[in-house]
């Protein structure tokens, strides 16, 4: 039975209402965990420097009125390059140690600009902090300096262990830094690249700390070659067996390294998962189809983050 041009046109109306409700939700969720972030910031001012604070506030400024405004006006590519340009201009360059929100008590050494790293983990709870516990074994893929790692050790102690990937070597040594300056002992850290295959790959290098890519590049001609490898093998060599969250941003290698853990998924159908999925349009869809598909069930969060539930 054909179905008509207006039933069409009625159903492709309502999907459409539909995924604009859903984008304004998650927009508006979103400017509200900024705006938690700032409060919080504000309520333990004796922690966070006034540059932070300024830092912060800017940061909710750009995300819910220039980049709303510029992304109409100049497309999502120019928007993030406009919003990242004012962002670096007035945010610190320098590196900063600031403490954990309380009742944490580590501490993270970053660089000021990359202070939004820092707001999406412990301001905005961005990967469920109160999930992790005492005694768990945890995968932090794209550490970067370890923002992430070091609320993992804090939280699982000396009876669990996280593990650090962080393919860059700038961000390594930060990484390392950072297990060192809170005296972790449950940190296996480890400077190579995940994807579906082992060798080498060529890692994009960005002006941004936090954007290096096996993916996308920002200058074809700025790269490194770095050693990859599968999750499999990771746990395999480490004989690591049980997980119980993994977390992974990696700036657009997410599909390539969910394929490289397909015995890790197996072997742990009821452990957490963390995936960002914000790096290129469709990667939400893909991430959880393939999820989907290795029965896991899977919900997204306002960050644009495919969590496992």
């Amino acid at each position: 039975m054909e179905v008509s041009k207006d039933k069409i046109q009625q159903r492709q109306a309502v999907t459409f209402r539909k995924s604009l409700f859903s984008s304004i939700t998650k927009w508006l969720e979103r400017q509200f965990l900024e705006f938690l972030g700032l409060l919080t910031m504000i309520r333990y001012h004796r922690r966070y420097s006034f540059q932070l604070i300024k830092t912060q506030a800017l940061t909710l400024f750009t995300n819910s009125l220039i980049f709303p405004i510029t992304k109409i006006t100049l497309g999502v590519e120019k928007s993030h390059s406009v919003c990242q340009s004012f962002l670096k201009t007035h945010s610190p360059t320098s590196l900063v140690t600031i403490p954990l929100p309380p009742p944490l008590k580590s501490n993270i050494t970053m660089r000021g600009i990359d202070f939004g790293l820092y707001s999406e983990i412990y301001l905005k709870n961005g990967y469920s902090q109160e999930l992790l516990a005492e005694g768990m074994n945890i995968i932090d893929i794209g550490a970067n300096v370890g923002v992430y790692t070091v609320l993992a050790a804090e939280k699982v102690g000396k009876n669990g262990r996280v593990v650090a990937v962080e393919p860059e070597p700038k961000n390594y040594k930060q990484l390392l830094g950072n297990i060192k300056l809170n005296n972790f002992q449950n940190v296996i850290s480890k400077n190579i690249a995940m994807t579906n295959h082992e060798g080498t790959e060529k890692l994009y290098l960005f002006s941004s700390l936090a954007s290096h890519s096996l993916i996308f590049p920002e200058d074809k001609n700025s790269y490194i070659e770095v050693p990859v490898k599968t999750i499999d093998k990771l746990l395999e060599e480490l004989d690591i067996k049980k997980i119980d969250i993994i977390k992974i941003d990696a700036e657009g290698a997410e599909i390539p390294i969910l394929k490289g853990a397909e015995k890790a998924l197996r072997a742990n159908p009821n452990m957490k998962m963390f995936i960002a999925s914000y790096h290129y349009p469709s990667e939400v869809k893909e991430v959880r189809q393939f999820l989907d598909a290795r029965g896991f069930k899977t919900k997204v969060s306002a960050g644009y983050v495919v969590i496992t539930i």
